[in-house]
């Protein structure tokens, strides 16, 4: 169970620029993300209308790995040479890391 992990990575654009950031993201640096050895699945999510938070988007990358120091320290390694776009707003950006502490738990299913 503790080498499935999920990495949080909340970004918005500047003002007018969500065209530009969209399309970077989803058409370059995703797949420039998913070639970190360990990372194997991603998805954005846009938070709602409503929310009125400063950072809008959210990134969830899922890592599978043993050792997830050693995979986060690749990703860091590597994040200074992936692509950016002029459309980010550097100052957006969070990153969050999840390891769970129980397995995934659906209706009905004995705990």
């Amino acid at each position: 169970m503790n080498n499935r992990h999920l990495l949080l990575i909340h970004t918005s654009p500047f003002h007018g620029c969500e065209n530009e950031f969209n399309h970077w993201y989803d058409r370059v640096h995703l797949a420039e993300v998913l070639a970190v050895p360990g990372f194997v699945g991603a998805q954005r999510f846009v938070l709602s209308e409503t929310a009125g938070e400063r950072r809008r988007y959210v990134a969830i990358y899922e890592v599978e790995t043993d050792d997830i120091a050693a995979t986060m320290e690749r990703f860091e390694k590597a994040r200074p040479t992936m692509s950016t776009t002029p459309a980010l707003d550097p100052s957006s950006v969070t990153i969050e890391l999840l390891t769970p502490v129980t397995p995934s738990v659906t209706p009905g299913q004995p705990q």
